[in-house]
């Protein structure tokens, strides 16, 4: 599962748009944080944005812009600029590319 995971994460950084790279990595922590809820789920980001930037090969300009994107487009709630509510697991999952 983990080699799996791996792969999938290589594939991540080599080939998605920075929008993908972001709802990826957003996606994994909230599949992580809570695996038997994949409708909704509450976490608190465990990096800054210049660390998720440096993370997914992005500026940290880019990743705030997508977190701005997504949240303007309601795939993901954010409070405190750390705190990260997602209303529609499978929303976020399509954002990923992951459809």
């Amino acid at each position: 599962k983990e080699l799996d995971e791996a792969r999938d994460w290589m594939l991540t950084l080599g080939r998605k748009t920075a929008q993908e790279k972001v709802a990826s990595f957003l996606y994994l922590i909230a599949t992580h944080v809570d695996p038997e809820n994949i409708e909704t789920t509450v976490f608190d980001l465990p990096l800054s944005r210049a660390d998720i930037a440096d993370f997914l090969g992005l500026t940290i300009e880019t990743v705030s812009r997508q977190f701005t994107k997504l949240r303007k487009e309601n795939v993901i709630r954010i409070e405190n600029n750390r705190h990260v509510s997602v209303p529609d697991m499978e929303r976020l999952m399509r954002y990923a590319g992951n459809d």
